[in-house]
């Protein structure tokens, strides 16, 4: 018969040794427990003494677990430090330096650092008002002025910032030629930038206070296009060469032409002044000659005429001579004759030197 049919005595297991009884275990268990507690709480079996002793240790085991929670619930924030303090999840304070107590899980507290000075890099390729692609670097500093917006105004303020740095960078480097954000107009590329920084912050309230914004290095061109954008340069400065030359030019021969002009306009007004005098002369002179002329004209045409041949022929070394009624006309070679003459003066002259 099995061991734990009806009928057969179940006190026993199947190797035929009695079972416990666990009921009774139980019973026993829950006897010793409660007379322990009982004696701590003062009843239940134990003696005073034993009652006593249980109270004191249960109360030296409260304050030593409520000296752990308040050691716990101890915070210190340093000078540079601002803490906010969450009750129930709603800022309730905002302390400062020193000791102070937060008592989770009901608070929650969050250090912010508002005295040190931070700072980001951003870089990226911006293009430029005149078509040209520039390597922009700089690197922004600040700190933190509002320690709740900056912890929950937005979700990653350092992130954020970078992102408005970089908006920055692009909205002025897009309205800068890139020839004077390299050279004389940096530090006013560098004043845009803060402002429109700040600008760009401002409706996020992100707590964050801008310190100073740092171009580093120069505003360049790329590596991979910088040999033909070298190449431009130069030909522009080649360029700006030659204007300048041409200037220089320009401002040596003006003065010369005015100059020459002045002159020349001096020479014609000089003319004018010859031509004008002598006209008037010969007006003087021929009014002059009109009595004579009323008196006796043919007299004074004859005499007229032989002054204006005289006139002529004095400046002439050839005379033709025209015999009227005859067919030969008679060349007289004045030049030959006065040179003949004063060659012989010349002759004469050697020898009686001699």
């Amino acid at each position: 018969m099995a061991w734990n049919e009806p009928g057969n005595n179940n006190d026993q297991d199947p190797w035929g040794k009695k079972r416990p009884s666990n009921n009774n275990d139980l019973d026993n268990l829950l006897k010793q427990a409660s007379e322990k507690f009982g004696g701590i709480f003062g009843g239940g079996k134990g003696n005073g003494k034993g009652g006593s002793g249980g109270n004191a240790s249960f109360i030296i085991g409260l304050l030593v677990l409520v000296a752990i929670y308040l050691f716990k619930s101890a915070y210190t924030v340093n000078e540079k430090q601002n803490a906010i303090v969450l009750t129930l999840g709603k800022h309730t304070r905002t302390d400062t330096a020193g000791l102070h107590f937060a008592f989770p899980p009901i608070q929650q507290v969050y250090l912010i650092d508002v005295e040190g000075i931070k700072d980001i890099e951003v870089e990226g390729l911006m293009l430029t008002k005149d078509d040209n692609v520039a390597t922009v670097k700089v690197k922004v500093q600040y700190r933190v002025n509002d320690p709740l917006d900056y912890k929950f105004n937005v979700v990653d303020p350092v992130q954020t910032l970078k992102h408005a740095t970089e908006a920055a960078l692009r909205q002025v480097i897009g309205h800068t030629k890139l020839e004077d954000a390299r050279t004389d107009k940096k530090e006013e590329v560098r004043q845009n930038i803060v402002e429109e920084l700040k600008s760009i912050l401002e409706p996020y309230n992100t707590g964050i206070e801008i310190f100073r914004v740092n171009l580093i290095g120069n505003v360049d061109v790329p590596p991979s296009v910088k040999p033909a954008f070298d190449d431009a340069i130069k030909a522009e400065e080649d360029q700006r060469a030659y204007i300048e030359q041409g200037q220089a030019y320009r401002s040596k021969q003006i003065p010369l032409a005015e100059g020459q002009a002045q002159q020349l306009i001096q020479q014609a007004n000089a003319y004018r002044a010859r031509v004008i005098e002598k006209a008037a002369g010969e007006v003087a002179r021929f009014e002059k000659l009109l009595p004579e002329y009323t008196a006796a004209p043919v007299v004074t045409r004859q005499r007229l005429y032989i002054e204006t041949i005289e006139s002529v022929l004095s400046k002439t070394s050839k005379i033709m001579l025209d015999v009227e009624g005859g067919n030969n006309m008679t060349y007289i070679p004045l030049d030959s004759i006065m040179k003949r003459s004063k060659t012989s003066d010349t002759d004469n002259s050697n020898q009686k030197q001699q």
